[in-house]
């Protein structure tokens, strides 16, 4: 087949099948996501979005190159504290690319490792380019991500060819690339820069897509030059990585080209290591049963205390050295583990304008509704201002019925108009409320009632966000997470 034949039948079979997804919005949202600046709690916010994800995270955190940190790691919150935004950003990236073809994938069983290893090596890229301390990390893993386009476009649009691509490697000691060009006369790189200038990728990107000749000892003379190598050597090694090759197999490719990356053996080691760590979570992760939580029939969560008070051991053992900012999402998303909350917030008071807003929230449709969810500090007979007074977490059974409908502000059912179980606690700072933290299960009536030790559980949370505001601001009583 001539290269312009096989370009034909390409973007023919994606607009007949319409299955493969929006190239350029996926991309648009990897440069958004790489260049904001996230807060852990914004990141947990993402990460919490998806459950596939957030469980893969947490695994990751356990796993054993990173228990180092010391404790087990129960939430996201901590898990992007142990492992870095960053990387957490890089590994949610991965995730987000695979989402797009959910309900495609498992009518192509070749397609779960290959996506397996677009994450392996955009971990590869990452972890490399961390470990050298370059600072275009970010542009490396997008263009090892948009390199590994080749390998998904021929798993969904020509699957036979690439069955045949896969037996002649493991046939033969030849290289994907040298295989795709025998049996469809273009290489991977033709079609990935073919893909990215098809989706008007930025032109570094497009420009580091180009077909090059790599050797070990190849001179990279352009900043292109050196993503594409990366890209490309990354992406060997996740096949090697993914085929089940040693440890030792992966660095060695590696280091056989670690010069002419700019790298050093320490450098692929720790990379290699992290990745291995990634590859091992990801294979679990496709057997592992459901987290424990909430009963499989939807009955009330199992263990609430124990988590509740593991939780808090955890809280406290890291609290002291987080910023509010921090500590915050690791308190919040400890009760809605421990509760399984459908949905969740924390309001914090401004003490300038003297009105509570929601900073944060996990659940669906949460980063939607926060901008509506506030009210201002002075006395209004609602359940948020109640539950400001109360000494202890206030719990709502059915707030449908006639004697608590009244009590709902308009401005809250209009945001979350279907809650009936509620459960709003207090945060305290010198007897004046400073923060709330919201839970509730949708729809649905909360699963069992809460007894005083689970209560307590909640409010000893809670004083742990006052202590964390203490100790941020000592003298102006309340500060806000950022």
């Amino acid at each position: 087949m001539s290269k312009s034949a096989f370009f034909e039948t390409l973007w023919a079979r994606m607009a007949q099948q319409g299955d493969f997804p929006t190239l350029q919005y996926c991309v648009d949202n990897i440069f958004k996501t790489l260049n904001a600046d996230l807060s852990v709690g914004e990141m947990a916010t993402s990460v919490l979005s998806d459950f596939s994800l957030s469980q893969k995270v947490i695994r990751l955190a356990n796993s054993a190159m990173y228990r180092s940190f010391g404790g087990e790691v129960t939430t996201v919150s901590r898990a992007i504290l142990v492992l870095g935004v960053e990387a957490i950003s890089h590994l949610t990236l991965g995730i987000q690319l695979l989402d797009y073809f959910h309900g495609v994938a498992p009518k192509r069983p070749q397609a779960a490792k290959a996506l397996q290893r677009v994450l392996v090596a955009g971990e590869i890229t990452r972890a490399l380019s961390q470990a050298r301390g370059i600072n275009e990390g970010e542009e490396a893993v997008v263009c090892t991500l948009m390199y590994h386009m080749s390998r998904l476009l021929l798993v969904f649009y020509f699957p036979e060819e690439w069955e045949r691509i896969e037996a002649m490697c493991a046939a033969h000691p030849m290289t994907e690339n040298e295989a795709a060009l025998e049996v469809l006369g273009v290489s991977l790189e033709d079609i990935a820069e073919a893909a990215a200038q098809k989706w008007r990728l930025p032109g570094l990107i497009a420009n580091a897509m180009k077909p090059r000749t790599l050797a070990a000892d190849s001179r990279l003379e352009t900043h292109a030059d050196w993503l594409a190598a990366i890209a490309h050597v990354s992406s060997e090694a996740a096949v090697t990585m993914v085929r089940e090759g040693t440890q030792a197999s992966v660095e060695a490719l590696l280091n056989s080209h670690a010069k002419m990356l700019g790298l050093n053996p320490g450098d692929v080691s720790v990379a290699v290591s992290q990745a291995e760590s990634l590859n091992s979570t990801i294979i679990e992760s496709e057997t592992a049963a459901p987290a424990d939580g909430a009963a499989a029939n939807g009955g009330r969560p199992v263990n609430v205390l124990e988590r509740l008070r593991q939780g808090l051991e955890e809280v406290r053992r890291e609290g002291a050295g987080l910023s509010v900012s921090q500590l915050a999402p690791m308190v919040l998303e400890t009760s809605m583990r421990a509760l399984d909350f459908s949905r969740c917030f924390l309001m914090m008071l401004n003490p300038a304008t003297r009105r509570f807003h929601a900073r944060l929230g996990f659940g669906d449709g949460m980063r939607e509704a926060l901008p509506a969810l506030s009210f201002e500090e002075g006395f209004v007979p609602d359940v948020f201002h109640f539950a400001g007074l109360s000494a202890r977490p206030l719990l709502i059974e059915d707030t449908f019925e006639p004697d608590v409908a009244p009590r709902m502000p308009r401005w809250y059912r209009d945001a979350l108009p279907d809650a009936r179980s509620v459960l709003l606690a207090p945060v305290k700072m010198r007897n004046r409320c400073i923060a709330l933290i919201y839970g509730d299960w949708g729809s649905a009536r909360m699963p069992a009632a809460l007894g005083d030790a689970e209560i307590d559980a909640i409010d000893a949370l809670m004083q742990e966000i006052a202590a964390g505001v203490m100790r941020a601001a000592p003298d102006r009583g309340v500060a806000r997470p950022r």
